[in-house]
């Protein structure tokens, strides 16, 4: 089966905007059980939802619930100027760093069982935006946010670089409520496991992205 998500990877890579997609497979390698999508953001996600339907169903008869199918938008931005940004020269000895990545916002939807949550970062005063949808249970909520943060980190690191999720979770302790995400950073080089965390209130959106935020700017500053 791994073979066959192979390929219905490179067939999706064909559909009109769609940057990537990832086929995840079930523990038992026999069945899909989601498959992750960045597209632009010039088409609807549900648009983007049949097309992925459609595809998989007759280049490879499988039927695919389309919950099972999670869409992220990216909007146009200029990576080459997000990568060149800015160093940074403080303290008395002039160490650099680069520009911290920012939260701007988390905005969020419900259609139906789905949910859809966009994220908006800023670095040196470029913004990047990311839009994602999937299934609406409370675990996943919290996921789909980590997975949209993910996508406007990646317009940042350009090519020879790359952010996946591995994990979020949302601790209730005795006394503080904590967001914990689990990344990947890829490059062309390496794999380094990053783990972020944010103390969250009443808004986890804003928890989460925080976390993950907390994560990546670890490793580039």
């Amino acid at each position: 089966m791994q073979e066959v998500a192979e390929k219905i990877e490179n067939d999706l890579r064909t559909l009109n905007g769609v940057v990537s997609a990832n086929v995840v497979l079930s523990p038992d390698d026999i069945e899909i059980d989601e498959i992750h999508i960045v597209a632009t953001s010039e088409r609807q996600p549900k648009q983007i939802v049949r097309d992925v339907e459609t595809l998989i169903l007759s280049n490879h008869d499988i039927r695919v619930d389309h919950k099972k199918i999670s869409i992220a938008q990216v909007g146009d931005l200029d990576v080459e100027a997000v990568t060149k940004t800015k160093v940074i020269i403080e303290g008395p000895d002039q160490v650099q760093r680069t520009e911290r990545i920012r939260f701007v916002s988390a905005a969020s939807n419900t259609y139906g069982l789905r949910w859809e949550v966009t994220v908006e970062l800023e670095r040196a005063g470029i913004p990047s935006t990311a839009t994602t949808n999937g299934a609406g249970s409370r675990q996943n909520m919290a996921r789909l946010v980590a997975q949209a943060t993910a996508e406007a980190l990646n317009n940042y690191l350009g090519d020879k670089q790359a952010i996946a999720v591995d994990e979020v979770q949302v601790i209730q302790g005795a006394v503080h409520k904590m967001a914990v995400v689990t990344l990947t950073h890829l490059t062309d080089r390496a794999e380094k496991v990053l783990v972020g965390s944010c103390l969250m209130e009443d808004d986890m959106p804003r928890g989460v992205v925080n976390a993950t935020l907390d994560a990546i700017n670890r490793a580039l500053t």
